[in-house]
């Protein structure tokens, strides 16, 4: 297998403007988030156990098959939780979401693209691993999600 890193997506923690924590004190502490019900996307995985990030024990959990059904959902005003800046970012500028600060750190992961390699390159894989390396294809990927 090889991997490649293209990147990193800043989260940002909202809610709907008629949400509960809308009008909460800030920055939230996990005790007052722990109160409210999260929208979490299922893990997609297929191998292993799966991996849960940014729910807090205890808490109340929807969860939801993709990211664009949790967007939904916090739209809706069904929860609270974390979702990627690029996605939330015209929703958050047309005030149909509200960021709010958190007592934990803000959250950042970093994308990448896994290939089998050492069984010989066909001609599909050569063409999407020279497009993913091209700036206009990583910019797509990492931040046109709500496109």
């Amino acid at each position: 297998m090889s991997l490649q890193e293209m990147g990193s997506v800043d989260f940002v923690f909202a809610v709907a403007p008629h949400h509960p924590l809308a009008s909460a004190k800030e920055p939230l502490d996990s005790e007052e988030i722990k109160r409210h019900r999260a929208v979490a996307a299922a893990d997609s995985s297929q191998r292993g156990r799966g991996v849960t990030v940014n729910l807090l024990p205890g808490q109340d959990v929807l969860t939801v098959a993709t990211m664009q059904h949790k967007l939904e959902a916090q739209l809706r005003g069904l929860g609270c939780g974390w979702l990627p800046l690029p996605l939330a970012r015209p929703y958050l500028d047309a005030g149909r979401l509200v960021a709010k600060p958190v007592s934990q750190p803000r959250r950042n992961i970093r994308v990448g693209y896994v290939w089998r390699a050492g069984s010989g390159e066909g001609r599909a894989l050569a063409w999407w691993l020279a497009q993913v390396e091209q700036p206009r294809t990583r910019l797509a990927l990492l931040e046109n999600h709500h496109q």
